[in-house]
């Protein structure tokens, strides 16, 4: 934890925090100055997703802010910008999609304004926002602040930001983006880090186009013992500064790529899911993206450093993780045939076309979930029921299995299977009015198995029952 006074110097000189919690590296700077702090901006928006009930938002890392955020947007639950909301959640707006917005905004706490106009669409803001008259939810959003007082609460909690904005510093200080440039062939423009206090666990990086483009990594604070910190910051934001280099060079070639990352997705369709990956794209940016980060990790902690993370992604649901990783050693060796990584996207969709067929073999002989009762995401289901039931579409090992999660695991007991073995059960007490989350099977956790010893792919369940 950086103390308060050492938050005044970073490695390019002096830091200055201005009105909106947002640190800049003002002397000794050689290119884009970068920012970092607490989007006042992307908390206003956590805070909106966290009055909708949006789950990704409602497990922040910090319980003081996240009292301060209830008190103060209990009672918009039900105003225009919150319903709004709502409804762009059926357009698919959700973790990612508000730091980019935050990042396309400008305007003082509470009052945000977009950057430049909507038309044309701006390259890089979220496509799930073109749904959405933005326009028009810009300024609810603005009456909604002014309900919440939402000025107050950035005031009252400037200790929280302060450590929060150190932890993003002491983040930006130990990340070396220049071998992200050099990587990958191109320079990148302004970097942002910020420490934010609505996201959770969650981690996101984001990117803007136009006239004034930056990179952004939005990183989940905890407060523990030792204060706010980004726990693993060393390795995520190699990760989320990552994602606006890969993304876009991913999207630029996917006429070659587009074949093989599909067929991958479709192998692993059932794991990548339940991580909330939900497309070939997101599936092959990911991919490439954590192989990448390996070799970042390899060249900053050494080869241990290096097998810790390969270990990690593969535990993660990513096995082809060490593939690519070799075959960005041979990208690494040849940068005369390859000075970027786009000139590299033949090779690589060769590579992803072996690592298909691997998975496609493999996904045949996995077990699969036929059905569930309550099924996932009905938001209607009676309290009064008792049994979860999943049905697999062949027998599996008995007395085996994993329920994984956390707080929002209903209580259960006498799991098991019937006679057929293809049938569990568990047993339940529910609640009225809640909302429940639990996987099937996840991280080490791989219980549900086929008789034949092949475990099912982690399955997300989530549902809420009726008010009484």
């Amino acid at each position: 934890m950086i103390s308060r006074r050492s938050l005044l110097v970073g490695a390019g000189g002096l830091v200055v925090v201005g009105r909106l919690g947002v640190a800049t590296q003002a002397a000794g700077a050689t290119g884009p100055a970068p920012i970092t702090g607490v989007d006042p901006h992307f908390e206003l928006l956590a805070a909106l997703a966290r009055a909708a009930g949006f789950d990704e938002y409602l497990q922040g890392g910090v319980p003081a802010w996240n009292a301060a955020v209830d008190a103060h947007f209990a009672k918009l639950k039900h105003h225009p910008a919150v319903n709004r909301l709502r409804r762009a959640r059926a357009e698919g707006a959700s973790y990612d999609a508000f730091p980019s917005l935050a990042l396309h905004l400008t305007g003082e706490v509470g009052a945000p304004a977009l950057l430049a106009p909507l038309e044309p669409w701006p390259p890089e803001l979220d496509r799930r926002w073109k749904a959405v008259d933005l326009a028009a939810w810009l300024k609810e959003i603005a009456s909604a602040a002014r309900k919440a007082d939402f000025a107050a609460l950035w005031e009252a909690q400037s200790e929280l930001r302060t450590g929060s904005a150190a932890a993003a510093a002491e983040a930006r200080a130990a990340f070396d983006l220049p071998w992200f440039e050099r990587w990958f062939g191109f320079p990148a423009p302004e970097l942002h880090v910020y420490g934010a206090l609505g996201a959770g666990p969650h981690n996101y990086g984001v990117r803007r186009g136009g006239g004034r483009p930056a990179i952004a990594a939005y990183l989940g604070v905890t407060q523990g013992e030792p204060g706010i910190t980004i726990e693993g910051a060393a390795e995520l934001l190699p990760h989320e500064v990552g994602h606006s280099f890969v993304n876009p060079l991913m999207a630029e070639h996917r006429d070659v790529l587009q074949g093989p990352a599909e067929r991958l997705h479709g192998a692993v369709r059932e794991r990548m899911e339940a991580r909330a990956y939900t497309t070939w794209e997101t599936v092959l940016n990911e991919s490439v993206l954590r192989a990448v980060v390996v070799r970042y990790l390899r060249d900053h902690g050494g080869e241990t450093a290096a097998r810790m993370e390969v270990a990690a992604q593969m535990e993660a649901g990513f096995p082809w993780t060490p593939v690519l990783v070799d075959a960005f050693a041979a990208y690494d060796a040849d940068r005369a045939r390859f000075p970027t990584f786009g000139d590299y996207a033949v090779e690589l969709a060769a590579v992803l076309s072996v690592i298909a067929e691997e998975e496609s073999e493999r996904a045949k002989s996995r077990p699969h979930v036929v059905s569930i009762t309550p099924a996932n995401g009905d938001l209607s289901v009676s309290p009064a029921t008792a049994t979860i039931v999943v049905t697999f579409d062949r027998a599996m090992r008995d007395k085996s299995w994993s329920i994984v999660g956390g707080e929002q695991v209903p209580p259960g007991d006498n799991p098991g299977y019937d006679a057929s073995l293809r049938v569990f059960t568990l047993h339940v007490r529910l609640d009225p009015g809640r909302s429940y989350a639990l996987s099937l099977n996840g991280g080490r956790f791989r219980g549900f198995q086929s008789a034949e010893g092949v475990p099912l792919e982690p399955v997300a369940v989530a549902f809420s029952t009726a008010p009484r």
